[in-house]
């Protein structure tokens, strides 16, 4: 198996050089041993003439079946394991900023709880990032709430929170519309889920400068079709990361963007920013615990997935 481990890490590496330090072994030593797979298979594995390196069809073949192959070991042991009853090992999480910095810490308390000898690592990244570390099994667990291949993953809703349109309390518009406005007091208070409180139209602010969250974010998706459904091309001043990036520059006074009401509610009381419900599907936001559907789901897979929805089973989903 040292062979196929080797192939894995210059294919992950797209470099000899890079895969030899991460082996902790000598370039030479490494190249003997890719060497000595290919001469077995008959074919080359790597077209060494291009940078970085390429896989060739061969090799595409020899890394398919080398993932199920390590998938198959994975499950096997964390099969064993848990038959064994051993309370060991790695549960790995992710999340973007937002959902592990506001929805993971409690999950995980809940979770350590019970089970204090498993260890538990969490990523941060985007949602598109942190799907395709979900597909190749870097990660167990992720919590999202963007688009997901059904065919390739479950989802298990576990919450629901909304989007507003979160603007500066500066800028003279909201004199116009105050009939709308909420405060984070009135968030905090639920009224903006009142049938009677009214949805300001978003076309109002076409003239109004926009903080965006960029690519590969759900937020991004969510937003462009709020301004699509309601004819808008908006002047975007900043293309942002992170939501809580969004919020404080915001309150700066930069521009309107939008924000959860999870958000709102967890947020320092302040008067900087107004509030605006907002009337359209891509204002409600489903939260869930996304995972593969292939593969051996192990108790502490199931015990978080447990301990989670226990945690969250009176919220809003």
């Amino acid at each position: 198996m040292q062979g196929m481990d080797y192939v894995y890490a210059v294919w992950q590496e797209k470099s000899f050089s890079a895969a030899a330090r991460k082996l902790f072994v000598s370039q030479p030593a490494l190249s003997a041993s890719v060497r000595k797979v290919e001469r077995e298979l008959g074919l080359p594995i790597f077209n060494r003439s291009t940078t970085p390196l390429q896989l060739t069809d061969a090799g595409r073949a020899y890394i398919d079946a080398a993932e199920r192959i390590f998938r198959i070991k994975r499950d096997l042991k964390s099969y064993c394991d848990d038959l064994a009853g051993l309370e060991s090992g790695t549960l790995r999480l992710g999340g973007t900023n937002f959902f592990a910095s506001c929805f993971l810490p409690p999950m995980i308390e809940a979770f350590s709880s019970r089970h204090p000898h498993i260890a538990l690592s969490v990523t941060e990244s985007d949602s598109a990032d942190l799907f395709n570390k979900l597909a190749t099994e870097e990660l167990d667990i992720i919590v999202d709430s963007g688009i997901y291949d059904a065919a390739l993953y479950e989802a298990i809703p576990f919450y629901q929170d909304h989007l507003l349109l979160s603007v500066p309390a500066f800028l003279p518009i909201n004199r116009e519309f105050a009939s709308y406005l909420l405060t984070q007091q009135d968030i905090m208070l639920g009224r903006h889920l009142r049938p009677d409180v009214s949805a300001v139209p978003l076309s109002a602010f076409q003239d109004t400068d926009f903080l965006i969250l960029g690519k590969g974010n759900d937020m991004f998706r969510r937003s462009r079709k709020l301004f699509q459904n309601n004819s808008m091309t908006p002047h975007v001043r900043l293309y942002l990361n992170q939501l809580m990036t969004a919020y404080h520059m915001a309150r700066q006074g930069l521009g309107a963007t939008f924000l959860t009401d999870t958000l709102v509610r967890l947020s320092a009381p302040n008067e900087a920013l107004v509030y605006y419900k907002l009337d359209d599907p891509n204002a409600q936001r489903q939260i869930f615990l996304a995972l593969q559907r292939r593969g051996y789901r192990t108790n502490a897979m199931q015990g978080f997935i447990k301990s989670s929805l226990n945690l969250y089973q009176d919220a809003p989903a």
